[in-house]
This record gives structure tokens, sequence and C-alpha cells, in this order.
């Protein structure tokens, strides 16, 4: 059983808390704080994608390793990779971010980039925002996205997971949606 307190808490969501292992700095452990069968249908699904999407021969690297459930004080856990930069902090989230810095040419990049990495990794995502995306720095000059929440495919009826025209279809939606929300441009999601 491991304890979780407070002063380990990452970040809250709104279906889950992120928290630091509290003997491992490498690693996070996500905890369910709404307990509703949509949370543990989503959290299975997640898994289920995740353990997918990393051992396709195109492996998906802008997603977390996930490493194994535990019992916790708050719950049954979630043991991921923890996403740290290259000076020790843990990557902010893109949608924090932005509220700080606004969105330059570099951020459109990037976040072109990692559709990109989903379209050829086959892969799909269920709710892409700022808030699912870390910015995660690899060096002063040097930063990737990370997604660690929302992948995967939520359709009842999982066409994309077998079609790479659906597949595509859906990253465009996706991926056109959250740009439009942040201003800006859709042209290079094609």
């Amino acid at each position: 059983m491991i304890t979780l307190d407070e002063n380990l808490l990452i970040g809250r969501g709104s279906e889950r808390s992120c928290y630091r292992h509290p003997s491992d700095t490498q690693l996070c452990i996500k905890v369910i704080s709404q307990y509703t069968p949509r949370t543990i249908s989503r959290i299975a699904r997640e898994l289920k994608y995740l353990k997918k999407y990393k051992r396709t021969p195109n492996k998906l690297e802008a997603i977390p390793d996930f490493h194994q459930t535990i019992d916790t004080n708050l719950g049954r856990g979630y043991c991921f990779s923890l996403i740290i930069d290259f000076d020790g902090a843990i990557s902010t989230r893109l949608s924090d971010h932005v509220k700080e810095h606004g969105v330059d040419d570099l951020i459109y990049r990037k976040i072109i980039e990692i559709y990109h990495a989903f379209l050829k990794s086959g892969a799909v995502v269920s709710d892409l925002h700022p808030g699912n995306l870390l910015l995660h720095r690899r060096s002063e000059e040097d930063f990737g996205l990370i997604m660690i929440d929302g992948f995967g495919n939520s359709d009842f009826i999982k066409i994309c997971d077998y079609s790479a025209y659906f597949q595509k279809k859906k990253l465009i939606r996706k991926f056109q949606r959250m740009l439009t929300n942040m201003n800006l441009p859709t042209k290079e999601i094609q």
C-alpha cells in the first residue's frame, strides 16, 4: 500500500488526481477521484490503448509509459512515467504555458508534429485539448508535446481502429477543433 498526501499532488482533473510517487522520482500515480461507470470505463480504455500504441511498429513516443496498477490509501492507482524536463522540473501543461506566454509559431509547429506522430502510429485521440498535453522541455531550446490523457478510441463502433481512412478523418477533426479553439490555423492538418 502506497501512502499519498497533498504534498505529493501534481494536479487534479475532473475525474482523476495525479501524485508524485513517494519513493520513485521517475513515476507518477493517477488516482480516480470520481468513481463513476464512465470513469472506470475511460481508465480501462486508455490502459488498453496505451499498451497497444507502445507495442506497434511505429511506437508512439508522444504518450507516457504505463507501469502498473497499485493500491494506495486513496484507492487504486495507475503508475505512469513522470514527464520531467531537462532541468528536473515536472513538465507543464500546454494550457498553462499558453496562458502565461501565449502561442507562437514554435508551439504551432509542435502541435503539427504531434498530429503527424499520431497519424503515423495509427493512434486515435478521444479528448484532445491543451490541458491534456504537456510541454516537455528536452533542453533550453528544444521541447516536444506529450499527451497525458484522452487517447484511445471512445466511439461505440470502433471503425477507426481498423481503417486508416477513418482514423485520419477522426484525427483531422480533433486537431482542427483544438487549433480553432486556440485561434491557430488549421491548414496543415489534412
